[in-house]
């Protein structure tokens, strides 16, 4: 029974803005030192996703229209 359910939730997801050229095209190694900024800056568009999955891991991401109420309708039709 347990492999039959399916759960969801939403969040918000927000793009990130690089803060140059120079940035966006270097690679890193995850241990070597760089002089980035600990907090990058967030850009002012962001969207809402819905994120369902079962116990084999994620079924659908749905990333909802600007402006949509998360709500029954707004479920039933993404299902």
């Amino acid at each position: 029974m347990l492999s039959r359910i399916v759960t969801g939730d939403e969040t918000w997801v927000s793009h990130v803005t690089p803060e140059s050229k120079q940035q966006r095209m270097e690679w890193r190694h995850t241990h070597s030192p760089v002089g980035v900024k600990a907090k990058q800056t967030l850009s002012q568009h962001k969207i809402m996703a819905s994120v369902f999955w079962d116990k084999h891991g994620v079924l659908l991401v749905d990333f909802m229209q600007r402006g949509t109420t998360i709500n029954a309708v707004a479920y039933g039709q993404t299902l």
